[in-house]
């Protein structure tokens, strides 16, 4: 059974996609291009804000299920890794490959290395890293007013690279949709192997 964390993901996610529907149906009175470009700016931005929103929303889900209350000192323990959390959690604003898996290993001990290859799409685990860089990248060149990288190379409209177009739109939401998948999956197997339990507690 998926996380909580994970189903907000799908939630959100579902949000980033009427943008892309958006893209290719200006109002009237605005300018095509420009309306396209926004929303597909928009969108990205809110599918990274979606993955950055579900490996926070992960790591509380996971100290809720691993706490117990019949355990004075694990309790206490606990309470002090919760601040620790939610301190580092409103630092978290880049959830690169590096930080997100930092994150994970520091208030979780669950190193999902492994487990971020994407074999479907033939993807080796340092690959689906560099994509999800290469995603911040993107994200970062815009949100600070700067122009879309052109040295990656699966970023572009038709053959101009730098752009974006609702085909690569897609392709980072199947991208970071498996990211979640794989990172849950994961989790799932890490709290049974360490702590006994199933994502429900059980």
């Amino acid at each position: 059974m998926g996380s909580k964390a994970a189903s907000e993901y799908y939630l959100a996610r579902t949000r980033a996609k009427f943008l892309i529907m958006a893209a290719g149906k200006p109002p009237p009175t605005s300018l095509p291009a420009q309306h396209k470009s926004a929303c597909l700016h928009a969108c990205w931005a809110m599918q990274v804000a979606a993955w950055e929103a579900y490996l926070e929303r992960l790591i509380r889900e996971v100290q809720q299920i691993i706490a117990d209350p019949s355990h004075a000192k694990l309790s206490a323990v606990l309470t002090l890794l919760n601040l620790i959390t939610e301190v580092e959690i409103k630092r978290f604003n880049t959830p690169n490959a590096e930080n997100s898996r930092n994150l994970l290993i520091r208030h979780t001990g669950y190193d999902p290395i492994n487990d971020w290859q994407w074999a479907g799409e033939g993807l080796s685990g340092s690959q689906s890293r560099q994509r999800l860089d290469e995603i911040l990248k993107v994200r970062h060149s815009f949100a600070h007013g700067f122009s879309i990288p052109t040295d990656i190379a699966w970023v572009k409209d038709r053959n101009t690279l730098g752009s974006l177009n609702v085909g690569t739109l897609r392709s980072v939401d199947s991208f970071l949709s498996h990211m979640v998948k794989a990172t849950d999956l994961g989790m799932s197997r890490h709290l049974v192997t360490v702590f006994g339990l199933t994502k429900s507690g059980g």
